[in-house]
């Protein structure tokens, strides 16, 4: 299969200053069928990007680290997504009593967005628990859906009420070193022991983009997790094994109920944890099923998911390291996954 058509994608990118470096992989059936490595992990005079090379994988730690701890947890225990938060938030605020881990993993619980947290300095995990159940809600719980990084940063800090151990120990010990994956799927790499693609100007390799992600110490629900292609790829293969139910690592019924669509409203695309393809303007682009699962993230990542075709579609990029305000890669994003089903077809 002639994948020359993605070599020119990417190299025409880096030519157009979109990233310094991307990384590419694309399986199916398990099979992996083309993997590129293009550039730099911070432009000229750095070191050149290989299949080891770590991305700051940005909102991908909501899928490749939180969900998939929900997912083990919800597994040994169904109803826990359908608790009230609280059951782990003393005080909540009586316009959020009502929200439940279903609602945040959905991004329907009305919490706002994003706040610029880190403006107020370090935060413990309760400060930042303090702060976000603090915020006016932007709609009525279940009444609207917004993405919400503030949610998924209180779904981490249940999931180390729940088990003892931060999203950062937990999803390396129940399914990164089970799987393989120890050193493709990490928090707080170190850049001298592992080749980092930088994301902004003057950081030393292996600090989180993310500046609130920065304020909890590098580690949190919304950001934090580095990885290779192979360790995003390998983690998607295993989620195509548990949705078929062949000897995949996730409980089959925890997983498919993780992957529908939540359906508080009838417009929002969201599953539980996952992303689903929108009718126009999707990052997939527009040949992807509508049974597809995937998640982009804010540093130029993406991973999607074709279930019914077996078919995963990893790309890493730093597109931030050329400046944030630069979102060329949304327009790059669905070129690409047209041209790679097209090829696939």
């Amino acid at each position: 299969m002639d994948f020359h058509k993605l070599d020119n994608l990417v190299l025409s990118a880096l030519e157009q200053c979109m990233f310094t470096g991307a990384a590419i992989l694309v399986s199916r059936r398990l099979e992996t069928l083309f993997e590129g490595y293009y550039g730099s992990v911070g432009g000229t005079g750095t070191a050149c990007v290989t299949k080891e090379t770590l991305f700051d994988l940005a909102s991908l730690t909501k899928v490749l680290a939180t969900t998939p701890c929900w997912i083990v947890m919800a597994a040994s225990d169904p109803k826990i997504v359908d608790l009230e938060i609280s059951h782990w938030f003393a005080d909540v605020p009586r316009d959020k009593a009502g929200i439940t881990p279903r609602h945040m993993l959905a991004h329907c619980s009305g919490l706002p967005a994003w706040r610029p947290y880190y403006l107020h300095g370090r935060h413990n995990q309760d400060e930042m628990n303090a702060r976000i159940l603090s915020e006016p809600l932007e709609y009525d719980t279940g009444r609207g859906c917004i993405y919400s990084d503030l949610g998924f940063m209180l779904l981490a800090s249940i999931v180390e009420q729940e088990t003892g151990q931060s999203v950062a120990s937990f999803s390396p010990s129940k399914v990164y070193e089970p799987l393989g994956l120890n050193r493709d799927l990490l928090f707080l790499p170190s850049g001298a022991d592992h080749t980092i693609a930088l994301t902004r100007e003057g950081d030393p390799p292996g600090i989180v983009n993310d500046l609130n992600g920065r304020s909890l110490g590098g580690v949190s629900g919304h950001a934090g997790l580095f990885g290779t292609a192979r360790g995003v790829a390998v983690t998607a293969q295993q989620f195509l094994l548990s949705l078929s139910g062949s000897q995949g690592f996730f409980d089959q019924k925890t997983i498919r109920s993780f992957c529908n669509r939540a359906g508080f409203v009838p417009s929002c695309t969201r599953a539980l944890g996952f992303d689903t393809p929108s009718e126009e303007g999707s990052s997939s682009g527009e040949r992807f099923s509508q049974d597809s699962i995937g998640h982009t993230g804010f540093t130029g990542v993406s991973l999607w998911i074709d279930i019914p075709r077996e078919i995963v579609v990893v790309l890493l990029t730093n597109r931030v390291f050329m400046g944030e305000s630069d979102f060329r890669i949304k327009t790059f994003r669905p070129i690409l996954h047209n041209a790679v089903m097209e090829l696939l077809e």
